[in-house]
């Protein structure tokens, strides 16, 4: 008589379908679990921007109502290669606003800690002998800690934004890459989105077009937003460019440049 409590063993027929299901269900999650990875590293980059706000309202508190020096306001006086400095170990931050963002993990957008690892080395006038270890990942705008349009003054106060606080940037992010023509890249804390320096793309993007994507800006008001570059593929294209020169967010005046 046949036992029936012998299980019966599957039948290749059988084995060839769950793996078959297993294939399509991994197929269908994949790019949902990615995307949540992806929305995960945005909501952190949000919450760095977030703490960057609050940092320098307390350096303003303490230093007379005036925004912090842009261009080494992290970073310091630079003694080493310009383009490496955001990835080199040898040489830590000692700027003034550094003390101020006191958690490691504030200062650098995990998006931004991925790519570096990828295509790092690819930035302009790379040091191979310096390894890629991002430390920081955010700059300030210029136009606010360098006043580099209207004159050489240096560093406004808050007092000194005229045009509504939730429409000027305070710090962003730029690619660590070259884009259509303009080799600015990431290589000091200072923004300058004056034709010099323009915002980051790589939120959202891929490595068949890096320059299509976004990238995360606080505002002087202190919130956080998703933000695009008017630098386009075309670089002869000024429409999205403010005032035909400037980029998004960036000039603190509400009055017109006066300056060439």
């Amino acid at each position: 008589m046949r036992n029936s409590k012998i299980p019966r063993a599957f039948t290749l027929i059988e084995l060839l379908v769950v793996i078959a299901i297993l294939a399509i269900l991994m197929a269908i999650l994949t790019p949902a679990l990615q995307r949540v990875r992806e929305q995960a590293k945005e909501m952190a980059c949000r919450s760095n921007l977030h703490q960057f706000a609050l940092a320098q309202m307390m350096y303003v508190d303490d230093s007379d109502g005036k925004f912090v020096w842009a261009p080494t306001c992290l970073i310091g006086v630079k003694t080493s290669d310009d383009y490496c400095r955001w990835h080199n170990p040898d040489d830590p931050a000692r700027g003034p606003f550094w003390p101020y963002l006191p958690a490691e993990k504030v200062r650098l957008c995990p998006s931004f800690q991925v790519l570096a690892k990828q295509v790092g080395e690819l930035h302009p006038a790379h040091n191979p002998k310096i390894p890629v270890i991002p430390y920081f990942s955010y700059s300030m705008n210029g136009m606010l800690g360098r006043d580099r349009v209207d004159s050489d003054r240096g560093a406004l106060k808050l007092t000194d934004v005229t045009r509504h606080h939730a429409e000027v940037f305070l710090f962003s992010e730029e690619n660590m890459w070259g884009r259509a023509g303009d080799d600015s890249v990431l290589n000091d804390n200072a923004l300058i989105p004056n034709g010099r320096d323009w915002l980051g793309t790589f939120h959202g993007t891929n490595a068949g077009n890096r320059n299509g994507g976004t990238v995360n800006a606080v505002f002087v008001d202190g919130h956080v937003q998703e933000v695009k570059s008017a630098l386009g593929e075309d670089i002869t294209d000024t429409s999205n460019m403010e005032y035909g020169r400037f980029e998004k967010y960036g000039r603190p005046r509400r009055e017109p440049p006066t300056t060439p």
